[in-house]
C-alpha cells in the first residue's frame, strides 16, 4: 500500500509521532506491496465527465496526430534533425519536510527523464534482442527551466507548505493555489509536473493531449516516486524515476501497452510495433509471457507503458516515439519556440485593450509589447506612417494622421540580447468617411468605407430603375468594373452598417 505511516499507526498517537519522524522511509518501504498505480486512465474519464467538450477536443487531437503520421510515414523521416528539448518546472508541495524533497532528487529524475528518451538509460542492455530493433531513441530531450514567466532566473522548482495532508487526483487540487496546490506556469511554455503526497496508493497521472482546461495541464507524481536512488532514499520497487517516464509518455499522448480494458485482446494502445496485450504486468519475473496470441516473443513488459517494476522498464517503440513526435508537431507545437531554458530574448508585440489596427485616420493605438525569454529592460519601435515614427517606451501610443497600411517594428534588448521583429502592414488605417471615387468616372468606380462602416451590399441602378450591377463587398476599398455600361447618370444605392444611402455617379466617356 502506498502510506506512508502504514506500520506506525499501530502505535499509540504519541509513539506514533517519535517512530514517523526517524522512520519515515522505512515505514513507506514496508507499505509499498500493492502493484503499481497509475491513475491516469481514471482522471481522464472524471475530467471528461466533469467537462464533456473534452473528449471531442481529444479525437480532434488523435485526428491531426493521425493525419500528421499519415504525411510522414517513416519514423526516420519523422524525427527531427535535432533533438526537441521541452523545458520542465517541478511544482513540490509538502506539509512536513519528508515530503519537501530535495533538489538532488529533482534533478536526479531529470537525468532519468532524458535518458530514458533518448535510448541513453544504462538499462537499455536489458531489452531482449528480440525487441530490441523497436526500441527507439525518442529525441526528446527535457531541461530544468531557467527562465520564470516574467523572464527572470528561476531555478526550474518552486516549493509550497501546504495544509494538505494528500491530494485527491479526482479534484485536481494539487494544482490550485487556492485550495493548497500550486498553480500551472504557462502551459504553452512549460510542461509543469507537481510533486506531493496523492491519496488512494496513486504513484501518478497526467493530462493527455487537447485539454480544454490548460491551467490543468501537466504531469502529477507521488513524492516517493520521483527520481531514482540514491538521490530518492525511499525503499521501493518505483524509486529508479519511471513513474515520471510512464506519466510524460501518457502526457504526450501514449495509452497504457495493454490499451484501454483491464484485461482484453480486443483493444489496442494504437501503436503498431506493441505486441497486443491481455492486460498490465504485475512486476517483474523476466522470460516470455504470452498472451492474446502474440508469440513468440510475447508481451513487451519492459516497455514504460506498462505497470512492471521500475527495474524491468527499458524501453519506447520507434512507433511510440513517432507518436510522441506528432503530438509535439500538432497540439503541443508551441512548446517548440519555448526559451524557458535559454539565456534569449524574442520579440513580440500587439495591441492595448480596446486598440485596434483598423482605425480611422487621425485615431490613436496604443501598442504593447509582448517579448518572451529574458525580461526585456530596452524597447525601440519604429512606427511606419505614425506619430511619433519611434518610441522608447514599452507601451506607446501612436497616431495616425493619413490613409494606408503600414509596417511596425519593434527591437527588445536587455542590455546583453537583443530580437527584432517587423509586421507588415500590421496597422490599416481608413478614411474618415465613406466615399465614392472617380465621380464622373469612364471605367472603374471605387467605394472606400471607413474602419467603423461595413458595406454589405451594393447596387448599381439605371437611370430608369433597372439594377445593372451587384457586389459585396470583401475588402475595405471595393472596385466596380464599369467598362461595359453606356454613359449617363446612375444611382449607387449601399447598404451598410449605417443603414442604406444612395450617391449619384455619372458615366463619362
Amino acid at each position: 500500500m502506498l502510506t506512508l505511516y502504514s506500520y506506525c499507526s499501530m502505535r499509540t498517537l504519541a509513539l506514533t509521532a517519535v517512530l514517523c519522524l526517524g522512520l519515515a522511509f522505512s515505514c513507506f518501504a514496508q507499505g509499498l506491496t500493492s502493484n503499481r498505480s497509475c491513475a491516469t486512465t481514471t482522471y481522464i474519464e472524471a475530467m471528461r465527465a466533469q467537462h464533456p467538450s473534452l473528449a471531442q477536443q481529444q479525437q480532434q487531437v488523435q485526428q491531426a496526430v493521425k493525419e500528421k503520421l499519415q504525411q510522414q510515414r517513416q519514423w526516420q523521416s519523422l524525427r527531427a534533425v535535432t533533438t526537441i528539448t521541452i523545458p520542465v518546472v517541478f511544482h513540490v508541495l509538502y506539509s512536513d519536510e519528508v515530503e519537501n524533497i530535495s533538489d538532488e532528487q529533482i534533478k536526479s529524475q531529470l537525468e532519468v527523464l532524458n535518458a530514458d528518451f533518448r535510448r541513453r538509460n544504462s538499462d537499455a542492455v536489458n531489452t531482449p534482442s528480440y525487441f530490441a530493433p523497436y526500441a527507439a531513441d525518442t529525441r526528446i530531450e527535457f531541461c530544468l527551466a531557467s527562465l520564470n514567466m516574467k523572464g527572470d532566473s528561476t531555478t526550474g522548482i518552486t516549493r509550497t507548505q501546504t495544509y494538505r495532508t494528500e491530494f485527491n487526483f479526482v479534484n485536481d487540487y494539487i494544482k490550485k493555489a487556492d485550495s493548497g496546490g500550486a498553480a500551472s506556469w504557462d502551459t504553452d511554455r512549460y510542461l509543469n509536473i507537481w510533486v506531493g503526497n496523492i491519496k488512494d496508493n496513486v504513484l501518478g497521472y497526467a493530462s493527455k493531449p487537447g485539454t480544454t482546461l490548460p491551467h490543468l495541464d501537466g504531469v502529477v507524481l507521488h513524492y516517493t516516486a520521483v527520481g531514482a536512488a540514491p538521490a530518492n532514499k525511499f525503499d521501493s520497487v518505483y524509486n529508479l524515476g519511471r513513474t515520471a517516464t510512464h506519466e510524460v509518455g501518457h502526457w504526450l499522448g501514449l495509452e497504457h501497452i495493454w490499451g484501454g480494458d483491464d484485461a482484453s485482446c480486443s483493444d489496442s494502445d494504437g501503436i503498431s510495433d506493441t505486441p497486443n496485450q491481455e492486460t498490465y504486468t504485475t512486476d517483474c519475473t523476466g522470460g516470455i509471457e504470452i498472451s492474446c496470441d502474440n508469440s513468440p516473443y510475447g508481451n513487451m513488459y519492459q516497455n514504460y507503458m506498462d505497470y512492471s517494476n521500475d527495474a524491468c522498464m527499458n524501453l519506447f517503440t520507434q512507433g511510440q516515439a513517432a507518436y510522441m513526435n506528432a503530438i509535439l508537431s500538432t497540439s503541443r507545437n508551441q512548446l517548440l519556440y519555448s526559451l524557458a531554458c535559454a539565456n534569449a530574448i524574442r520579440s513580440g508585440f500587439g495591441l492595448a485593450q480596446e486598440s485596434d489596427t483598423l482605425a480611422v485616420a487621425g485615431q490613436s493605438i496604443q501598442f504593447a509589447a509582448t517579448p518572451e525569454g529574458v525580461r526585456a529592460t530596452e524597447w525601440f519601435w519604429e512606427f511606419e506612417g505614425g506619430v511619433p515614427a519611434t518610441s522608447t517606451q514599452q507601451n506607446p501610443v501612436v497616431t495616425y494622421p493619413q490613409p494606408g497600411q503600414y509596417d511596425v517594428k519593434l527591437t527588445v534588448s536587455n542590455g546583453t540580447v537583443s530580437d527584432t521583429e517587423v509586421w507588415e502592414d500590421f496597422v490599416y488605417i481608413t478614411v474618415n468617411d465613406l466615399i465614392v471615387y472617380p465621380n464622373p468616372t469612364a471605367d472603374y468606380l471605387y467605394i472606400e468605407q471607413p474602419a467603423r462602416v461595413l458595406v454589405r451590399q451594393v447596387e448599381l441602378i439605371n437611370s430608369i430603375g433597372k439594377t445593372v450591377l451587384t457586389a459585396e463587398a470583401r475588402n475595405r476599398t471595393l472596385q466596380l468594373d464599369l467598362q461595359r455600361l453606356p454613359p449617363g447618370i446612375y444611382f449607387l444605392r449601399l447598404t451598410s452598417t449605417n443603414g442604406t444611402e444612395i450617391k449619384r455617379v455619372s458615366i463619362t466617356r
